[in-house]
């Protein structure tokens, strides 16, 4: 089944074979930034929003980027800044080249192709904290001299799967048993950082405790407590690699009753403490004077 995209450019990417890696960062702009004029030699880029806001304009058509906003950049198309970006503004970027053909459409198909990936031009992840994750991998794997270049496009393409799978998931028509399942989810993400339980949100949603728990291990495989607890621990691994908060600040954010529960949980879900968490994606190029620095092509 294929699906038409109102005025949504897509590319769809062939990943018979992983994409080649070419370069990636985090950027830290000061005020008044501008991402400089260029033109990108046959490599594609995925510009991330962490934070504050960019404006860019690819071809003659312009872009205003808000936090974890993703923005697909061609090649052999100009861009820049069109505007200045606030202080405070923060995003991962990475280059890569496709190692099969790429096609653009505004269409996309429903039931999906194993060897290929469909990415929007712009596109807000639902689920950020795992993208947010990846690219932190690929960054800690790309500074490492230890680690292959075929392990690096590797990740790249994890990422690329990620941001496609999350946008065919928001164009895919949800069953209507579950609509309402839906909107119980999305309630905890709003409501992840204060302490809920099961009782509290099955009295929001005039249920049992029970009841909400069977539709968890429906149509989640998981139960209510489960569910609530991997949503703060994505939320928690984002803020232990994007800041510098400690592991006690992170888990009162997150309305966790106590930091020992915080470290249990934490330790129950990923098999590393915080601390170890954080010091594992340590090796990250952060950059502030140079955007894409000069790096030879793979």
């Amino acid at each position: 089944m294929k699906v038409s995209i109102m005025n949504k450019k897509v590319y769809k990417f062939s990943l018979y074979d992983p994409v080649k890696f070419f370069k990636a960062g985090q950027y830290f702009a000061d005020a008044g930034w501008r991402h400089k004029d260029i033109t990108n030699d046959g490599d594609y880029e995925l510009f991330i929003m962490l934070s504050g806001a960019a404006f860019i304009q690819i071809g003659t058509v312009q872009y205003a980027l808000s936090e974890h906003d993703c923005l697909l950049i061609p090649p052999y198309i100009r861009h820049f800044g069109y505007r200045d970006s606030p202080n405070g503004t923060v995003y991962y970027w990475m280059h890569f080249f496709p190692n099969g053909t790429v096609t653009t459409s505004y269409t996309v198909n429903l039931a999906g192709n194993e060897n290929e990936v469909t990415l929007p031009q712009q596109f807000i992840p639902k689920n950020f904290e795992r993208v947010a994750l990846l690219i932190r991998q690929l960054l800690d794997s790309a500074n490492d001299k230890s680690s292959s270049q075929l392990a690096t496009n590797y990740f790249v393409s994890s990422i690329l799967i990620e941001v496609s799978r999350q946008f065919i998931a928001t164009i895919h028509p949800a069953p209507k048993s579950s609509s309402r399942f839906e909107l119980i989810k999305n309630w905890i993400r709003i409501h992840s950082h204060e302490n809920l339980t099961v009782a509290q949100i099955a009295a929001e949603f005039q249920m049992t405790p029970v009841y909400l728990t069977r539709l968890f291990k429906l149509y989640e495989g998981v139960t209510t407590i489960h569910f609530i607890n991997s949503i703060k621990i994505n939320q928690a691994q984002e803020l232990l690699l994007t800041t510098d908060k400690s592991v006690k600040t992170v888990s009162l954010e997150l309305g966790f009753r106590n930091e020992k529960y915080f470290l249990r949980v934490f330790k129950n879900m990923t098999s590393l403490t915080p601390t170890q968490f954080r010091n594992s994606y340590a090796k990250t190029y952060l950059n502030n004077i140079e955007v894409d620095p000069t790096i030879p092509k793979p």
